[in-house]
């Protein structure tokens, strides 16, 4: 594998993660000082063995793995000035132990289970125990009320019993603990909202473009930089050519504004479009019958992106999942014209199961959808919504684009198709 293709695995497939881990070490550290400081030490560690780490199939947790032990090897990290975190972040200061904040953290924000997080405070997934302690204890602090006597049990497994994902081991023995911890109820609804509370104000911790060319930089070939720092040139250049001709059409661009303006006040409105209602009737449709109703029905997820990546003024850079990390088969895809909304559509087919799910993305905001419980998978934060045949997730896979997966199985597998598929891109 020679340099090039390295800074490619590098830029595409850690840098990426790179706000998933600088994330988790501002809600352990709540410090941006010393979590820029760390975030830019695990990628300095990458970059140092980047041939061993780039078949790594989650980039994402070998990074935080390398997060968790500069945070825990370091001296005592104190706060930064929580007047400057939302209120969900900063109530984290209550759990003074250091490895139960990083316990909780890496459960009700990252979406790790319990090995994975053993895997993080010792360096084994064999040690559970210590991590469901230290997480009873975190949560007991975060979410409890020192009025309820509840079990460690209930604390350690909340997240499972919320999201119907317990252990079969454990579920007789959960359910009976459940049926005699009376507050459950209560817990469960105070932790569903606080959690989801969480887990979009650390949504706000972001990286700057800057901070991410300078990760970058770490692996770049002398020839690398040089092709980039030419292509800014050329940029930079045909921008400078153009600042003229763009300065004579200003005022004519003005007028034109003013005139539109008139116009468009006068003309009858088109209505917005009501994304879940037309994509869920768009989902049953392509579901029942899939192939026939698409404008390029192929197998091959070159031509796909080649495709969408063609398609004349669709308003949003289109994001396609990698069929093969999912194991699921793609069947070809679409553009949906609302004019002037665009939606592009991949469908994903499993032989197996004999259902069918389908990736839509369009220019949009999960805010701009109705509210809904955030969800949580390996750190993929989405919205559910479902109806009596059919379940949809939502998410931002990049700033502008809305996407939405949508099919038979329950939010969870759905997450865990995205999960696998952006994994895989």
């Amino acid at each position: 594998m020679n340099q090039e293709q390295l800074f490619n695995i590098y830029s595409e497939r850690f840098c990426s993660e790179a706000d998933f881990a600088y994330r988790f070490c501002m809600a352990v550290t709540l410090n941006k000082k010393e979590s820029h400081r760390i975030t830019h030490d695990a990628f300095k560690k990458v970059s140092a063995s980047l041939a061993q780490c780039a078949n790594d199939t989650y980039p994402g947790m070998s990074l935080v793995i390398l997060c968790a032990r500069g945070i825990l090897s370091d001296g005592e990290i104190k706060p930064g000035k929580l007047d400057d975190l939302d209120p969900a972040v900063s109530d984290l200061a209550h759990i003074k132990d250091r490895k139960a904040r990083l316990a909780l953290v890496a459960a009700d924000i990252c979406g790790f289970n319990h090995a994975e997080i053993a895997t993080l405070l010792t360096g084994s997934p064999e040690a559970t125990k210590e991590a469901e302690q230290l997480l009873s204890s975190a949560r007991e602090t975060f979410y409890g009320n020192r009025k309820q006597s509840i079990s460690p049990v209930v604390w350690s497994w909340l997240a499972e019993a919320v999201d119907d994902n317990i252990p079969d081991g454990l579920a007789d023995e959960f359910e009976q603990i459940r049926k005699a911890t009376t507050a459950f109820d209560s817990i469960a609804a105070v932790f569903r909202l606080r959690r989801g509370q969480l887990q979009l104000a650390v949504q706000n911790f972001q990286l700057s473009p800057a901070d991410i060319e300078k990760l970058k930089t770490m692996v770049a070939s002398p020839d690398i930089r040089h092709t980039q720092e030419a292509v800014k040139i050329e940029e930079i250049s045909a921008f400078e050519a153009n600042r003229h001709l763009l300065r004579q059409l200003a005022f004519a661009a003005a007028v034109l504004a003013v005139v539109v303006a008139v116009v468009y006040k006068s003309a009858p409105r088109k209505p917005v479009l009501n994304t879940l209602e037309v994509l869920s009737y768009e989902s049953l449709a392509l579901v029942e019958d899939g192939k026939d109703r698409l404008d390029l029905p192929t197998d091959n997820l070159d031509e796909v992106k080649e495709y969408l990546a063609s398609y004349p003024e669709l308003g949003f850079k289109p994001k396609v999942l990698t069929s093969k990390s999912t194991g699921l088969q793609v069947e070809g895809a679409s553009v949906l014209d609302y004019d002037p909304t665009k939606v592009a559509v991949v469908i994903y087919a499993d032989p197996n199961r004999h259902d069918r799910i389908l990736h839509f993305t369009l220019a949009g905001q999960t805010s701009e959808l109705p509210k809904a419980e955030p969800g949580n998978f390996q750190g993929l934060i989405y919205q559910t919504y479902a109806s009596d045949t059919l379940n949809m997730i939502a998410w931002n896979p990049a700033p502008g684009v809305l996407a939405i997966a949508a099919g038979s199985r329950g939010a969870t597998e759905l997450a865990d198709f995205v999960r696998r598929g952006e994994l895989g891109m």
